[in-house]
């Protein structure tokens, strides 16, 4: 059985926070409505227009129940973030929405510990590895390196590759705990080890040091220790 691709649309940065920003005031047509008439300008196809009202929605709105108080969270500190932090709060959402963009995420991460440039050739060979030498295969890694491009996450090189920006330094602790959410959901684990989750390869444009102390604080995290060195977190079940 093939596995679902889905991403077949570059996404816009200004998309992603017009998505948001509306989520929690529209019902569901209406939203649909509301960003038909926004992405006009932007994509004048009909049928373009169309997959990428439904990778918006799949990212912000429909997204699935477990990742409803973790949208919500972010949702309301939304406002109070930087440009580069919402980045990292679409770039979540949408790790957890698409399988697809989580794991080409996951091949720039591992390549971009090894080298400082990566081959687009090489990204789209893996990516048919693992889904198939298809046309579908190809329309959404593109699909996906343009928009990380136009996100300024990667940025293009000679010979078709590409190489890291500056990474984004994180210290809020909002957006710590996001980020152990979104593993915890998008590896499919109950807890994970620390040195797990520091600075994973699916958050390759972003480097941050966990504050467990500050996340014990401001979270519904659990931590605890595993043998003598070894710190643990996990969603609480209360």
């Amino acid at each position: 059985m093939k596995k679902p691709v889905g991403f077949d649309q570059k996404v816009l940065l200004h998309h992603l926070d017009f998505t948001a920003n509306h989520t929690k005031k529209y019902s569901r047509n209406e939203m649909y409505e509301l960003l038909d008439g926004y992405l006009r300008n932007d994509i004048t196809g009909a049928k373009s227009r169309k997959n990428a009202i439904t990778m918006l929605m799949k990212i912000w709105y429909l997204v699935d129940i477990e990742m409803l108080p973790v949208r919500d969270k972010m949702l309301d500190i939304l406002a109070s973030l930087t440009k580069e932090e919402r980045l990292l709060v679409h770039w979540g959402m949408t790790l957890a929405a698409y399988p697809f963009f989580k794991d080409l995420a996951q091949e720039f991460g591992k390549l971009f510990r090894l080298q400082d440039e990566v081959q687009s050739v090489v990204i789209g060979k893996r990516m048919k590895e693992a889904y198939g030498d298809r046309r579908r295969v190809e329309v959404a890694t593109s699909a996906v390196l343009m928009s990380m491009k136009s996100w300024g996450s990667i940025v293009p090189d000679k010979h078709r590759s590409y190489r890291l920006q500056p990474k984004i330094h994180l210290e809020n602790a909002d957006l710590q705990a996001f980020i152990v959410q979104i593993l915890l959901h998008v590896l499919e684990n109950t807890s994970l080890q620390l040195d797990i989750i520091q600075n994973h390869s699916l958050f390759f444009p972003f480097t941050y040091e966990l504050n467990v102390l500050e996340l014990r604080q401001k979270s519904e995290l659990v931590f605890y220790r595993q043998g003598i060195d070894t710190l643990v977190v996990e969603r609480s079940i209360g």
